[in-house]
């Protein structure tokens, strides 16, 4: 192994010349514009940036293993590089086993472009998703000069780096800013602003000419107080534009150790080695890269699958991990591993089995989508691998069965069951589902499902790690209700309406008295104290005050009151919509009345849920099992009380 060192801008020729790839064994790339623009922040004040780790190999035995070519166009909806086809053209390439983010992000901002779901924009509208370049704004440096004439570096203020359209980062010459000081009142104010694509310093000469730079930047002006303000900057500019070409193009600041070894099983080893040492990867991930360093086409299938996984219904955002965690839990492999131990046979299973771990993990996302779920209303995902398991070992998906697998999926997500815990509660709910069926000839376990029907009832049953369980207790019912709008009541909400068919329509949640009447005036009008004006707006957003309504209904009620509403419906249809949606009877409509609506429907609901609910009775007082000491002990500790429940 030999230590090294090259520049930024030779590292992207060799990118572009087709001589550094990304091994099957890396994961995609994850980092976001604001973890790029601080690299290049530190890029020019000369922070390290950390070593790299290269595998230098021959093309010849390049041949036998699988690359994938660096991201030049990075999409937040499709984050996958793209396999090397082809024969190599050089007679050595690297692969880069450490640095693959940090080297991705120089290529993004220099060469590339980073798309990313824009805020308040729907993630199905393409325009949420802007082709976006890296500039620097050379009218914000953090310089200053010093009473000796000296330019210093501001510590407190980073260099202005953005990723921005470049039609807008062309055409843009001011911004306005908020301005707060001292005994000053907060006012705004006008600055210019000049942005420079950063990826042009790979396209200066070796010793380039900063003056030159400064006459076409005054040309490329677009208003006087932008054109006098690089004027006056003229010093500070010609400094930060010098600093970043020597960062970029002359400086050797990428230093990596570079090994030379042909044999696969070494370099997953190093792989491993270096990346379980710190937070960089994490056990799926290394996971994963076991997998895929020895199946040619495993990265391709995990994310086709991926991707397919994540279309249905209103959309998901499984990820890789979750995906790892299956394939952990449907091979009846250790939960609680660690990836030193993690058994050759262990991955020839994952592979030779994929396409049923494949269709058992489509099968549950269909099954979310058909109960209303999407990703942003899954609080856990982990929730769901134990459906899956029950799935890819023959359960049947009959009504019994899916009746009891939503049972078990409501009150997952109610009671939070998987905040913690989450491998030895995994762990523990595979064991109440299989019982063992046979061993093979090579000692290894095999199990079954106890039962083709899924028993919501053995799994509230089950013993679970830290006194964990699936039932509700008689103050979780009371939480329940005052959860407010959004992932958390929808869950509760799916209990109150079991009868409606998600898969045929969307639903909302939906403000009974609109959102829209909360409002001082309003309050005003009602003589409401500010006590209770706090308590209505405590109210407003609660489960008391939503229901669940089609989409389109929803767009047509809109605001308008709830009287107003049900008097606009038809009279044959009122008594079915009241009783439905738990309207309490005797109880005017009027928002004068919400406090009393409000409590009334509360009650209504609440016997609902304990019917619904499996209720937990008195807790015990017991020593605490073995499941809950997992929490504090290692690794080889936490495998031995897993294969011995088992």
């Amino acid at each position: 192994m030999s230590y090294k060192s090259r520049t930024i801008r030779q590292a992207i020729e060799d990118i572009d010349h087709n001589k550094l790839y990304l091994p099957a064994l890396q994961r995609k790339f994850v980092w976001g514009k604001h973890q790029i623009q601080l690299l290049f922040d530190s890029l020019m004040r000369n922070y390290p940036i950390g070593t790299f780790l290269f595998w230098k190999l021959s093309r010849k035995k390049a041949d036998d293993y699988v690359f994938y070519e660096f991201l030049k166009e990075y999409d937040q909806r499709r984050p996958y590089n793209r396999r090397k086809t082809g024969a190599f053209t050089h007679e050595e390439i690297y692969g880069v086993l450490d640095g693959q983010q940090r080297l991705s992000s120089l290529y993004v901002g220099l060469m590339g472009t980073h798309a990313e779901k824009a805020p308040y924009k729907r993630s199905w509208n393409d325009a949420a998703y802007e082709k976006m370049c890296l500039y620097l704004n050379l009218l914000s440096l953090p310089y200053v000069i010093n009473d000796q004439g000296s330019i210093e570096n501001l510590e407190d203020r980073n260099f202005e780096f953005r990723f921005l359209p470049p039609t807008e980062a062309g055409r843009q010459d001011s911004r306005r800013v908020r301005v707060e000081e001292d005994e000053v009142p907060a006012s705004d104010r006008v600055e210019p602003v000049f942005w420079l694509k950063v990826g042009d310093v790979l396209n200066w000469d070796a010793d380039p000419d900063l003056d030159q730079f400064m006459e076409d930047f005054t040309g490329r002006c677009t208003s006087e107080p932008q054109r006098q303000a690089i004027h006056d900057h003229r010093r500070v500019i010609r400094k930060g534009l010098g600093t970043l070409h020597k960062r970029i193009c002359s400086e050797p600041l990428l230093n990596y150790f570079e090994i030379a070894k042909d044999d696969l099983e070494d370099i997953l080893k190093i792989f491993i080695r270096v990346n379980s040492g710190g937070t960089i990867l994490g056990k799926t991930d290394l996971l994963f890269s076991t997998i895929v360093a020895t199946w040619d086409d495993g990265r391709e299938e995990i994310e086709k699958l991926l991707q397919e996984i994540n279309a249905k219904g209103d959309t998901f955002n499984f990820t890789n991990e979750y995906l790892m965690r299956c394939c952990l839990m449907l091979t009846d492999a250790p939960v609680v591993y660690k990836v030193n131990s993690f058994k050759a046979e262990n991955v020839q299973r994952i592979r030779t089995d994929w396409p049923k771990i494949a269709e058992a993990v489509r099968k549950t996302a269909g099954l979310l989508a058909e109960f209303g779920f999407n990703g942003s209303l899954l609080t856990s995902q982990n929730a769901t691998i134990i459906i899956t398991y029950y799935i890819y070992k023959g359960g049947d998906l009959g009504k019994v069965s899916k009746e009891g697998i939503r049972k078990y999926l409501i009150h997952a997500l109610l009671t939070r069951i998987f905040s913690s815990s989450q491998d030895q509660l995994l762990a523990a709910l595979r064991n109440s589902l299989r019982e063992e069926a046979a061993t093979t000839v090579s000692g290894t376990k095999a199990y079954s499902l106890r039962t083709p029907t899924f028993a919501f009832k053995g799994l509230l049953a089950a013993g679970l790690p830290s006194r964990k369980s699936l039932a509700v207790s008689e103050p979780e019912i009371e939480l329940f209700l005052e959860r407010k709008k959004g992932p958390d009541a929808f869950v509760v909400l799916s209990v109150l309406y079991p009868y409606l068919r998600f898969q045929d329509q969307v639903f909302h949640q939906d403000h009974i008295h609109p959102f829209s009447q909360f409002r001082t005036s309003q309050f005003a009008e009602l003589g409401l104290t500010k006590a209770q004006q706090a308590h209505w707006l405590e109210c407003r957003d609660a489960v008391a005050n939503l229901q669940l309504l089609r989409g389109r209904e929803n767009v047509e009620k809109n605001a308008t009151p709830l009287v107003e509403w049900m008097a606009r419906m038809p009279e044959t249809e009122r008594a079915t919509f009241r009783r439905d949606n738990y309207f309490p009877e005797g109880v005017g409509l009027e928002f004068a009345r919400f406090e009393e609506f409000h409590q009334q429907r509360k009650e209504i609901m609440r016997a609902k849920l304990r019917a619904e609910l499996a209720i937990a009775s008195e807790p015990q007082s017991e020593p605490l099992d073995d499941w809950e000491a997992l929490e504090s002990i290692n690794d080889e500790e936490a495998l031995a009380i897993e294969n011995a429940s088992a």
